[in-house]
């Protein structure tokens, strides 16, 4: 028994209501999800492949950048590892499981690259991460 009778001259339509909502709540979620990547795409790095790698736990990284150059960036500012823990250790006190993931071109000298990892540590920082590209399969370096 049909709830509702259609004349024989009335055509059936969709209801695109569900269709409107479904849409509206995609397009939100790939507002939000590009702008969650959006830090990593600040500076035109090349970075190191890696053939595995895990994800940082905890809530959401900060990113120190490393330059082949040897300039280090954390939060827009260039800085030297010296003043860097400084600031890590005073980002520490808001967050005090405060995570970072360092992102350091491939041309980086590895003692560079210790300078960042000792400043992290006499912040107090206890997990740090480094940014790499997954490795192309076939493509060794």
């Amino acid at each position: 028994m049909p709830l509702v009778r259609l004349d024989d001259e009335e055509d059936p339509v969709p209801n695109l209501a569900p269709m409107i909502d479904v849409i509206l709540v995609l397009t939100i979620f790939f507002m939000c999800a590009t702008k969650f990547t959006g830090d990593e795409r600040t500076f035109d790095l090349d970075l190191p492949q890696a053939g595995g790698a895990a994800a940082v736990g905890g809530g959401r990284p900060e990113i120190v950048e490393v330059e082949a150059s040897g300039a280090v960036r954390f939060a827009g500012e260039t800085l030297e590892p010296e003043s860097l823990a400084a600031r890590l250790a005073a980002a520490r006190t808001t967050q005090p499981d405060l995570s970072v993931m360092i992102r350091g071109e491939r041309a980086v000298p590895h003692g560079r690259m210790a300078e960042i990892y000792e400043a992290c540590r006499a912040a107090g920082v206890t997990h740090v991460a480094i940014s790499v590209q997954p490795r192309s399969r076939g493509v060794t370096r």
